[in-house]
C-alpha cells in the first residue's frame, strides 16, 4: 500500500488525532563511493579496496572512482539533460589494475601542469605517433597537423593526447614485453628483467584520468562552439581504449596486474568506446565544416555490398593473391560463419520459446541487466545483424580492383577497410549485449553465445595489421574468450569458436 495520502483525505484536516505522526521511510545514508560494477548492478557495495566483497564473490572486475572525483548534487543542476551530459556520466578511467605508487615512485604534481616529461611525450606524439594513427593519407595528415593544434587549445585534450603518446611509447618499445604480447602469460620466462618502470604506467593513467575529467565537464556543457573539441577528445579516447588492451598485456607481463585474472577477457574498454559518436549526431552540421571534417568521411561505409550476391564459401578474389594469408582465410569463411551463428541463434530461440513459461526469472540467464530471455535473444540477433554488415563490407572491399597506391597489397586493403568504417562496430552494438558479457558461475549458454559473437567481431580487428593500437592484443583476447566458453561446458558453443581461433594464429 502507498504511504501517500489520497487527494480527498489530504484536503481534510485530521481533528481526531492531531499529533499522530505520519509513517516515514527509514532514513539511511547513501554512499557514493562504491565501485562502478556495484553501481551498474544497483547493489550495495562494501567499498573494500582494491576488490569489494560483491565483485570478489562474482569474480567480476572491480574499479572505484578516483579519490578526488566529486559528485555533483543533482539538485544544483536543471532537470533537463542533453545526450552529451548523459554520456559523460558513464565515462570513467579504465581500470588497468596497476597498484598505487609507492613513495619511491615520483608522481606528477597536479598544480604544476605539463612539465619536461610531458614535453617529451608531446615530441614523441609528433614524431612517432601522429603519422601512424590512420592509414588513409588525408586522415593521417589531420592527425599530424590538426589534432595537435586542437589539443593545444584545451588542457584536457592535451592530457588525452599525452596519454595516447605514452601508450604508444610503451607498446612499441623494443623490449621483451612487446615480443611476448601474443604469448601465454603462463609461458613467460621466469626471472625476466622488467624494463618498463612502474611510474611510466602511472604517468599514462594520470593523464588519462585528468583528460577524462575535463572531457566529462565539456560534455555536460556541450554547445556547437565546443563540439569540435569534444569530437577531438572522443577520437583520442577511442584510440586509447583500443590500445588499453595492449597496456593490459604489458602489465600482465610486467607483474603489475593485481585484479582480474590475466587469462580472462577484458570487456571494460567497450564501455569507454560506446556512445561517444552521439556528439556527432547532436552537432553534425557543425562538425561537417570543422577542422576535423575529414574524420567524418568514409567513402565505402555504405550498403553497396547488398548488391552483390552472397556465396558460401566465398570464391578467391584476385586482389588477395598477394595479400596476407589471414585475409584469404577471412574471405573463405566469413559468409559461412554468419550463417552458422544465425542458425545457432535460431536454435536458441526455438528451444527457449518451447520452455518460455518455465524461464520466468532473469537469474536463469545469469545477467541482472537483462529482464527477459526474449530480450537478450533479440539483442543477440540484432548484434548479428551488425556483425554481418561489417563482414559483408569487408568482403565487398576484398573485391576491389588493385589500386594505384604505392603500398603493399595488405596495406592497400587495410586502407580501404578503414574507409569502410568497419572499426566502428563498438559504437553500434547494443548496450544490453555488452552487459550480458558476464563471467562467473551463473553464466549460461546465452552469455556464452554473447562471448562467441564478440570473438567474431574481434576477427575484424585482426585484419588491421598496420595500426599499432590494434596489433597484438586481440589474438590474445580471442584466446581468453575461448577459455571462458570452454569453462562454461556447453559443447554446442565450442565449434563456433574454431574459426576465430584459426584466424588468430
Amino acid at each position: 500500500m502507498s504511504e501517500t495520502p489520497s487527494p480527498a483525505s489530504a484536503s481534510q484536516p485530521d481533528v481526531s488525532h492531531p499529533r499522530n505522526p505520519k509513517r516515514r521511510r527509514a532514513r539511511h545514508n547513501k554512499s557514493r563511493k562504491g565501485c562502478y560494477t556495484c553501481k551498474l548492478r544497483r547493489v550495495k557495495c562494501d567499498e573494500v579496496r582494491p576488490v569489494c566483497g560483491a565483485c570478489s564473490f562474482r569474480e567480476e572486475p572491480c574499479s572505484f572512482p578516483p579519490p578526488d572525483e566529486h559528485v555533483i548534487d543533482s539538485k544544483s543542476k536543471p532537470p533537463h539533460r542533453s545526450v552529451s551530459s548523459n554520456l559523460g556520466q558513464s565515462l570513467r578511467p579504465l581500470d588497468l589494475h596497476i597498484p598505487l605508487q609507492s613513495e619511491s615512485v615520483p608522481a606528477a604534481h597536479h598544480h604544476e601542469g605539463i612539465h619536461m616529461p610531458d614535453m617529451r611525450l608531446l615530441t614523441h606524439f609528433m614524431a612517432h605517433v601522429s603519422g601512424r594513427m590512420a592509414l588513409q593519407s588525408d586522415r593521417k595528415l589531420v592527425w599530424q597537423r590538426v589534432v595537435p593544434t586542437v589539443a593545444a587549445e584545451e588542457e584536457y585534450l592535451m592530457h588525452l593526447l599525452l596519454a595516447l603518446a605514452g601508450t604508444h611509447a610503451l607498446c612499441e618499445a623494443d623490449s621483451p614485453e612487446t615480443i611476448l604480447l601474443n604469448s601465454d602469460p603462463a609461458d613467460t620466462l621466469q626471472g625476466h628483467a622488467k624494463t618498463t618502470p612502474l611510474h611510466d604506467y602511472h604517468r599514462i593513467l594520470d593523464h588519462h584520468q585528468k583528460g577524462l575529467e575535463g572531457f566529462r565537464q565539456a560534455l555536460s556543457e556541450a554547445t556547437a562552439s565546443t563540439a569540435e573539441h569534444i569530437f577531438c577528445g572522443s577520437m583520442l579516447i577511442v584510440a586509447f581504449a583500443f590500445a588499453s588492451l595492449r597496456i593490459r598485456a604489458l602489465g600482465d607481463m610486467g607483474g603489475f596486474h593485481n585484479g582480474i585474472s590475466a587469462g580472462e577477457p577484458y570487456i571494460e574498454w567497450l564501455h569507454l568506446v560506446r556512445g561517444l559518436t552521439a556528439i556527432v549526431g547532436e552537432h553534425y552540421l557543425t562538425l561537417r565544416i570543422s577542422r576535423l571534417r575529414t574524420f567524418m568521411d568514409h567513402r565505402h561505409a555504405n550498403d553497396h555490398w547488398k548488391d552483390l550476391a552472397a556465396t558460401s564459401p566465398t570464391p578467391a578474389f584476385p586482389r588477395l593473391r598477394h595479400a596476407s594469408p589471414r585475409f584469404i582465410r577471412f574471405s573463405q569463411g566469413a559468409a559461412q560463419q554468419i550463417s552458422l551463428l544465425r542458425s545457432f541463434a535460431g536454435t536458441l530461440t526455438h528451444n527457449f520459446a518451447i520452455n518460455m513459461e518455465e524461464a520466468t526469472s532473469p537469474d536463469s540467464i545469469g545477467s541482472p541487466h537483462v529482464q527477459t530471455l526474449p530480450e537478450l535473444l533479440r539483442e543477440q540477433i540484432n548484434t548479428l545483424d551488425r556483425l554481418e554488415e561489417m563482414y559483408m563490407r569487408t568482403l565487398y572491399v576484398f573485391q576491389f580492383a588493385t589500386s594505384e597506391r604505392d603500398s603493399s597489397v595488405s596495406l592497400d586493403i587495410q586502407t580501404d577497410l578503414e574507409d569502410a568504417a568497419v572499426l566502428s562496430w563498438p559504437h553500434i552494438i547494443p548496450n544490453t549485449f555488452i552487459l550480458s558479457l558476464q563471467r562467473g558461475p551463473d553464466s549460461g549458454i546465452l552469455e556464452g553465445f554473447s562471448y562467441v559473437i564478440l570473438a567474431h567481431f574481434y576477427v575484424i580487428l585482426l585484419l588491421f595489421e598496420d595500426l599499432w593500437y590494434l596489433r597484438g592484443a586481440f589474438p590474445r583476447e580471442i584466446r581468453n574468450i575461448h577459455r571462458v566458453v570452454e569453462k562454461l561446458g556447453h559443447a554446442t558453443l565450442m565449434p563456433l569458436m574454431e574459426w576465430p581461433m584459426a584466424l588468430r594464429e
